[in-house]
């Protein structure tokens, strides 16, 4: 039996699979961290390619079928493209969507931290890199919290080691 969903989601990553298939990670308030598999999606006709851009708030179509869920439908609703259009912002948005991707546990729903994430991302929108990182840190702490890895507020570098020794794989910090 198959059902039909709707959700907002952020797109955490892709990832291309024979044909013209991919796997997609996103992240949503009321279904958590999913695996969607996107059938054709690349397909030069396709017009779902565009909207599952890492890093982007869409809203989706699904189907889940058995345990799978399958990508039907998207629509844009940000691209943030403020953040996009900075290298360094571009890098803050890919550490945090990195940790998220590794300390999320699948179909597991996390309605606090998808509404930090969201804040996070309008506040990146915006901000000097000063308040990017302090924003970013902050980010952090509270998904480490809200995870149960402890309620201590922690720097930047230490936050970064913290999550390494958590999922246990160096984590990419480049010019941060």
């Amino acid at each position: 039996m198959s059902a039909f969903l709707h959700t907002q989601a952020i797109v955490l990553k892709h990832r291309s699979l024979l044909n013209q298939d991919q796997v997609i990670t996103v992240f949503s308030e009321p279904f958590g961290k999913l695996r969607l598999l996107a059938k054709g999606i690349r397909k030069i006709t396709s017009r779902r390619l565009s909207h599952m851009q890492t890093g982007n708030l869409v809203r989706l179509g699904l189907q889940k079928r058995a345990q799978s869920y399958y990508l039907r439908d998207t629509a844009l609703v940000s691209s943030f493209y403020r953040i996009k259009r900075s290298s360094a912002k571009t890098n803050r948005l890919y550490l945090l969507l990195f940790i998220l991707d590794r300390v999320l546990a699948e179909d597991q729903p996390e309605p606090k931290i998808y509404q930090v994430v969201l804040k996070t991302f309008v506040a990146l929108s915006g901000g000097s890199a000063e308040q990017d990182l302090a924003t970013l840190t902050g980010a952090l702490n509270l998904i480490k919290r809200e995870l149960g890895y402890g309620d201590a507020r922690l720097s930047f570098p230490k936050l970064i080691g913290n999550f390494e020794l958590i999922i246990g794989e160096k984590i990419p910090v480049s010019s941060i």
